[in-house]
């Protein structure tokens, strides 16, 4: 992009997904940010968040809480990063979120193998 000419500027601050820092070749950089922003409210609204919760209600609550905390909280996330406390918040929501995960990988792999050894059950009739 530098070598075509399509970096905007080199203004660190701006590259935070938010701002375009290069002119898209089929667009131009405010119908990008535009976009952006646009897609941004859709997927991150309340609504949004609420359909995309975890059925298992004890996920619910650190769904909830990192969903809000890193999607509609841009203002909170300038506080934790001038304050240098970004890993005691967002670590435990992380490593909560990773628990659930392997909890279900080791039942997705309990259930697999059960699958594979029944076998294939072949139906003669029907």
């Amino acid at each position: 992009m530098e070598a075509e000419g399509r970096l905007l500027h080199r203004d660190w601050s701006l590259y935070d997904t938010g701002h375009a820092v290069f002119r898209p070749k089929n667009m131009s950089p405010e119908e990008l940010e535009q976009g952006y922003a646009w897609i941004y409210r859709r997927l991150f609204s309340h609504a949004s968040i609420w359909k995309r919760r975890p059925e298992d209600w004890r996920a619910v609550a650190p769904y909830i809480a990192m969903s809000y905390l890193y999607k509609r909280s841009n203002r909170f996330w300038r506080f934790l990063i001038k304050h240098h406390v970004v890993q005691a918040t967002w670590r435990p929501l992380v490593e909560l979120t990773r628990l659930r995960h392997l909890s279900f990988r080791e039942k997705l792999d309990v259930s697999e193998a059960l699958r594979r050894s029944m076998g294939n059950v072949v139906s003669a009739g029907g």
